[in-house]
């Protein structure tokens, strides 16, 4: 009997079956050791998400929260509201860059050419 993948541990029978969609038999062996189950059916239950598409891989799925490598946490109402939240940013981002210079110019001094008159006739 070979060991058994760490993902097979702690699941029933008829959950595997349910999740991988495999019959019972299938499951069974998976279980036992008697067969080992593919990469992808070990990657969809462990909830990594690379198993869809490569570019997901070591995302995870748990909880109704998806969970990056890193063990950063997005719940759905993060990921619909994130064009909404780039967009602000990048709004926040353009008015911040229009007031510094605005800023920037109204600390500029002015050259001898742009004084008043007045300064002129009390420097002589």
């Amino acid at each position: 009997m070979r060991s058994r993948p760490p993902q097979l541990i702690g699941i029933n029978v008829n959950e595997l079956a349910r999740i991988c969609h495999v019959s019972l038999k299938t499951a069974t062996r998976w279980k036992d050791g008697t067969t080992c189950p593919p990469k992808s059916a070990l990657m969809l239950l462990a909830g990594d998400l690379g198993c869809f598409d490569a570019s997901w891989k070591g995302w995870c799925a748990r909880r109704g929260v998806l969970v990056s490598p890193e063990g950063w946490e997005i719940k759905i109402g993060d990921v619909i509201s994130s064009p909404l939240l780039r967009q602000q940013l990048a709004a926040f981002k353009t008015e911040l860059k229009r007031l510094r210079a605005q800023e920037d110019l109204s600390h500029e001094q002015p050259t001898p050419a742009e004084w008043p008159d007045w300064v002129f006739e009390k420097l002589a």
